[in-house]
């Protein structure tokens, strides 16, 4: 989004250099001579209340086999999305429903697709999307599934941000061969080539009728879950990895040991220790009764005070833990952890709230709401706009408030950066968002105002902190404020809050050199 948006920065600097207008303040000040950063606009439409008027339509490529099944059709469709939403699971939907037509098949053949029910049906935290489906998707044959996983990838690599896709079924990455341990992995786009061809170099990885699975190599692309230091949560980050074996429990010490290594580029993961020696024994891989196969880890009894001391949260390593094996590792449908002799049974005090696990099983969807996405904020050093990262739960982080909100907390402690709102402002400062065309309208209270006018923060760099901010996040242009429901011209002297406020990094450090 910065790449579609910076051009318009040569535009917002020349509007800078407008002339002086005579304005009073809602805060009751005189008459003050201010020098406007963008022309006076004419103000259209009335303040908004509440958040409505998000929606908005997009054209969307679905791309389904073709009639003959050798490659990936791109059918147009027209969708509608939320700004500040995700548009993953609307799109996923659409592409599940498609039906075939003249240059194309649908993906389920003779099986209706859906969505699995819950919380975790479509999930998206950095670049990575998973898509978790119904069970009637097990009745498709090993080639079809992996072709509807492909589609599904290549359909949701043309939405903003997601390049790597995960796709299972009730809560389980599927085995694509008949002993169900050959793992499709975390998915990638694959513009142009043969599906025949692509199945097959997946079939040729299968461990061959009378051979050990334990001895048979492959590489592939796993997500793994790093827990956040200090904020709680975890995040994905996907890595081509080394299994040299395609057993279950070489899958589950594989990823242990990558998981030992942190993240490459995932900002505040914390340090975890060697997960593999400290282990009491290795992974045991075992059938649930309900179906399904349960990994278990077996860990020191000191372990929770281990991860403490490594600014790591223990509800956030088991949730990790969990997404990380039930996401890659085939008919995983649980997790159980050991600390010494006893079995985790609950978790107490937790982001999760208190949950219990039944039979000690740590299943995904217990810990749906530990998922953390980063968002993009600005805030200050030396007089100048700073880009900062927030963990914020994965499925809120495309609410058109939260930008707003963070900017409001401020700085992290610790963190040598400068706040770029007043203090003490909160969500119900917001009275309204809404879009129009490529201008964002952002309605905040008397009190926001007042905050402004009284000169607790430079009140340049608290404007285009929100409006670089909401711009970025939300896909727009351009910000019209309001304040209580009216156009205020003046708060604190310095700027002409009028008009329309044009997305504007010359603030940046980036930019200042």
């Amino acid at each position: 989004m910065k790449r579609i948006l910076s051009f318009l920065l040569t535009l917002a600097l020349v509007f800078s250099l407008c002339g002086c207008a005579s304005l009073t303040s809602l805060t009751g000040g005189s008459p003050q001579k201010v020098s406007p950063t963008l022309p006076p606009a004419r103000q259209t439409g009335d303040a908004p209340v509440g958040d409505e008027g998000m929606s908005y339509q997009f054209y969307q490529p679905l791309y389904l086999p073709s009639r003959d099944g050798q490659r990936l059709v791109a059918r147009q469709v027209l969708l509608e999305g939320e700004r500040g939403g995700s548009v993953a699971r609307s799109v996923v939907l659409s592409l599940l429903s498609a039906r075939e037509d003249e240059q194309t098949l649908n993906l389920g053949r003779d099986i209706s697709l859906q969505l699995s029910g819950g919380a975790t049906q479509v999930e998206t935290a950095g670049d990575v999307c998973t898509v978790n489906l119904a069970s009637s998707a097990l009745g498709l044959d090993y080639e079809d599934y992996y072709r509807l996983g492909l589609a599904v990838a290549a359909t949701l690599d043309g939405v903003d941000g997601i390049r790597y896709v995960n796709v299972l079924t009730a809560d389980q990455a599927v085995g694509l061969d008949v002993a169900g341990n050959l793992p499709a992995g975390t998915l990638t786009a694959h513009p142009g080539e043969e599906l025949s061809v692509l199945w097959d170099q997946m079939a040729m990885r299968r461990t061959p009728v009378g051979v050990d699975a334990a001895t048979v190599s492959i590489n592939a692309t796993a997500t793994l879950y790093f827990p956040l230091k200090d904020t709680g949560g975890f995040t994905p980050e996907t890595r081509n990895l080394y299994f040299s074996g395609q057993t279950p429990q070489v899958m589950a010490q594989t990823l242990l040991r990558a998981l030992s290594a942190g993240p490459m580029y995932v900002s505040g993961a914390a340090a975890l220790p060697d997960l593999v020696s400290l282990s009491m024994r290795e992974p045991d891989v075992s059938e649930m009764p309900d179906g399904g196969r349960l990994v278990t880890f077996f860990f020191p009894g000191d372990m929770a005070a281990r991860l403490r001391r490594a600014g790591v949260g223990w509800d956030s390593f088991v949730g990790a833990l969990t997404y990380t094996m039930t996401t890659f590792i085939p008919a995983v449908g649980a997790v159980r952890v050991y600390q010494g002799e006893s079995m985790v049974m609950s978790l107490e005090d937790s982001i999760y709230g208190d949950p219990v696990f039944e039979n000690g099983f740590l299943r995904r969807r217990h810990f749906a709401s530990g998922l953390r996405d980063l968002a993009d904020i600005y805030l200050a050093r030396d007089g100048l706009l700073t880009l900062a990262q927030r963990a914020v739960p994965a499925a809120r982080a495309f609410s058109p408030r939260m930008p707003l909100t963070l900017l409001m907390a401020g700085p992290l402690s610790g963190e040598e950066l400068d706040a770029v709102l007043p203090t003490g402002l909160n969500d119900h400062d917001i009275l309204g968002l809404s879009a129009e065309g490529d201008t964002l309208r952002v309605n905040l209270s008397a009190r926001f105002a007042q905050r402004l006018s009284a000169g607790e923060v430079d009140e340049q760099l608290a404007c285009y902190a929100m409006v670089d901010t909401l711009c970025e996040a939300l896909g727009l242009t351009r910000v019209r404020f309001y304040f209580n429901g009216e156009v205020v011209e003046s708060l604190g002297g310095s700027l002409w809050w009028g008009g329309e406020f044009l997305y504007n990094r010359a603030l940046t450090e980036e930019n200042r050199g």
